[in-house]
């Protein structure tokens, strides 16, 4: 889902509608496509985190009947255009890595997600899973999330935070029709977290699902868009005097690549090496300006809750942090940004601390 401060005002500043073109993907090449799992010899840290096996076609936990019809049509439909999804990429094996590490939820209500870990741990946006504290609280928790393939996971929610607009979440289980050897489980296609901060304007790359509703038009009536989407697009910075750690009410980095409601928790990547620079999580119809979550907030929050995630490549240096990631005019200071997150304080923010709920059980 995209956020929206009021779902129900036309004048709401985080709108779902988008009133840009999606971009136009190249030719198609010659690909294979190849799963998002395999299996392999888990190190003993992965071993305590197995995921449950579901045999292909059977009856899948926690869900109702009409959530897993519309999951099945979904899967049918991914697993139909996996092909052609794959081969309208931009060039680069980083890029269709990407796309092998993106997941959407299975769910009457769209959202997307990206896995940063091979034993299978996913960021979304926390208003993906749940809007307030008491939804969140009366919630199981557990979601479907697919692959661009077709392949259905299971997924857990272990943190949840509304200032950052962050979820973590856990594959715990995947139907599929292979087992693996004795002694093996399943791995996870994943991106990397970016190790320097982005240059101001960085292209980027956009994997998401949009919305299956028109929302711009006046009559009821379906979108034609892929269920899994690619666009090209920049950074533009970041709002003004924000706290980067805070995108409760609209996310602090500012981008331009194509969205549309459903593509929150979409991946930001940069379009060289494909490494995750952000989430995309919102819209502000006053500017026309798409919004997502910034690096250092997606840094902060695993370095707290995974600081084991393979999404790592390296701590960045206080020479990258001093570079700034790129502001509302193209260059704001880190050092600057990283100082007010830690004071809690900017024109626009002056909320409550941080609402984290961890949830470690089975």
């Amino acid at each position: 889902m995209e956020r929206a401060l009021d779902d129900k005002k036309e004048s709401t500043k985080r709108t779902l509608r988008s009133n840009a073109t999606r971009s136009v993907s190249p030719a198609p090449r010659s690909m294979t496509v190849n799963s998002p799992m395999s299996f392999t010899v888990p190190s003993p840290l992965a071993a305590a985190t197995r995921v449950k096996l579901i045999s292909h076609g059977s009856e899948l936990p926690d869900l109702t009947k009409a959530e897993l019809t519309l999951l099945r049509r979904k899967q049918k439909k991914l697993a139909r255009n996996a092909l052609s999804t794959l081969c309208n990429l931009p060039p680069g094996i980083h890029i269709s890595n990407a796309l092998a590490s993106t997941l959407i939820f299975a769910q009457e209500f769209a959202g997307t997600a990206v896995c940063i870990d091979p034993a299978g741990w996913i960021l979304t946006c926390s208003h993906c899973i749940s809007e307030d504290e008491g939804a969140y609280r009366a919630d199981n928790k557990r979601r479907w999330l697919l692959f661009y393939t077709g392949l259905a996971v299971q997924v857990k929610c272990h943190a949840w935070d509304t200032k950052r607009d962050l979820a973590l979440l856990k594959i715990i289980a995947v139907e599929s029709a292979d087992d693996g050897k004795p002694g093996e489980m399943p791995t996870f296609r994943h991106v990397q977290l970016s190790s320097s901060i982005p240059s101001a304007m960085a292209n980027i790359i956009c994997i998401g699902q949009p919305g299956a509703d028109d929302l711009e038009s006046v009559k009821a009536r379906k979108t034609k868009y892929n269920l899994v989407e690619v666009s090209k697009g920049n950074l533009r910075g970041m709002i003004r005097n924000a706290d980067p750690q805070d995108n409760s009410e609209i996310g602090a980095l500012m981008h331009d690549a194509w969205t549309y409601w459903g593509h929150s928790g979409a991946p930001l990547l940069k379009a060289k090496d494909g490494n995750l620079v952000g989430l995309h999580s919102s819209w502000d119809a006053e500017t026309l300006t798409r919004h997502g979550i910034p690096l250092i907030a997606i840094q902060q929050f695993l370095q707290k809750y995974l600081p084991s995630a393979a999404c790592f490549q390296a701590a960045i240096s206080e020479d990258a942090v001093s570079r700034g990631q790129p502001g509302a005019d193209g260059a704001e200071n880190m050092r600057i940004q990283k100082e007010t997150s830690n004071r809690g304080q900017s024109k626009r923010s002056k909320r409550e601390p941080s609402l984290i709920i961890l949830d470690d059980e089975d």
